[in-house]
């Protein structure tokens, strides 16, 4: 046999014989292929445009005229959002083509639309069945790139928590570095606490870095309380996603396959956690899952302090309060997986 052919056989039974190679060369593009087809299966996100209808204040029967007359135009998707604020946050970052809110006169409503979406909103509001008043409001600059940075700061700290975390710890396992921690009297909560705390300073400084960037390069909206919520909001994410990593690494073993592991259960959860689009606009069970991680959640209640100005605890909890579920359970199943040495 040639030199040749044995090379080609050696490098070709190194890739087969490494479980991590096969997966990420062999069935990681497949599985790709399979969330991107589920993810859009009904067309690309934007292909319909989003209509936010404000439902505060009441019933009115113009609005509801409206939304029954929009429902049978597959154009558009139309939407009820609590509060005006929130429904023009989302015109001014370019997720919603229009805001519907009922007029003072109880018998017509107000259309706004960006000034790009002009003809847009003219022609939707012949198509309303009541008189419809069209203002034009201007947005920022940078509107799509606020409605982007939630997602920005939320794959960062989820990238920081798996892979900061999760690595080294299967890498001290591999080279015996945990094997040799155990003859020592270190309490395993300690050791534990010790690196939360020296990743989560690392991600903090992250944070206060991505902020800074955007307040300074893209005129992020920012206020002193919204800074505050978003450094708590960001300590619950690399909480949760530290306790991840350290259950992911409990479980495996190579650091190698683990970094191939990590890489994988990143790309369905970007697209599943609203970073770059509403869930509203995916199939509903893909939604569903999505609506209960945690990314999602974080990069809701981002964007809601940012953008919708949303600070009062009340219309905060609920979204903190999942959150630290999610990192009380990551962590528990850390503490309970976790061991010295395989």
């Amino acid at each position: 046999m040639s030199a040749f052919l044995v090379l080609v056989r050696m490098r070709l039974l190194d890739t087969l014989r490494n479980r991590s190679s096969v997966g990420f060369t062999l069935v990681f593009p497949v599985v790709l292929l399979a969330v991107l087809g589920l993810v859009f299966m009904n067309g690309h996100p934007f292909e319909r445009r989003y209509v936010a209808v404000v439902s505060a204040g009441g019933e009115s029967a113009a609005i509801e005229r409206c939304v029954a007359e929009l429902g049978a135009f597959e154009e558009v998707r139309v939407g009820r959002e609590q509060t005006e604020a929130e429904a023009l946050g989302k015109l001014r970052a370019r997720m919603a083509s229009a805001v519907l809110s009922a007029a003072p006169d109880g018998g017509s409503v107000v259309l706004r639309v960006g000034t790009r979406d002009r003809i847009f909103g003219g022609g939707l509001a012949a198509a309303l069945p009541v008189p419809a008043r069209l203002d034009v409001a201007q947005g920022p600059a940078w509107g799509y790139v606020h409605y982007l940075f939630p997602g920005i700061l939320a794959f960062s700290v989820l990238a920081s928590g798996l892979f900061g975390m999760g690595y080294p710890m299967a890498l001290f396992r591999q080279n015996f570095f945990l094997k040799k921690l155990a003859t020592t009297p270190l309490p395993k909560g300690i050791f534990i606490a010790a690196n939360v705390a020296a990743r989560s300073s690392i991600v903090l400084v992250q944070v206060v870095l991505l902020v800074g960037a955007a307040r300074l390069f893209f005129d992020l909206p920012l206020s002193f309380v919204s800074f505050g919520w978003l450094l708590v909001i960001s300590m619950l994410g690399v909480i949760t996603f530290l306790g991840a990593g350290f259950a992911l690494a409990a479980a495996i073993d190579n650091a190698e396959l683990l970094v191939d592991v990590i890489s994988a259960i990143n790309m369905p959860i970007v697209f599943l956690s609203e970073m770059f689009f509403p869930l509203e606009s995916l199939p509903r069970v893909l939604s569903t899952v999505g609506a209960w991680l945690p990314t999602t959640e974080m990069v809701r209640l981002s964007r809601a302090v940012l953008l919708y100005g949303v600070t009062d605890v009340a219309s905060l909890a609920g979204g903190l309060g999942m959150m630290a579920l999610w990192a009380v359970a990551t962590f528990t199943i850390s503490l309970m997986t976790f061991k010295w040495h395989a």
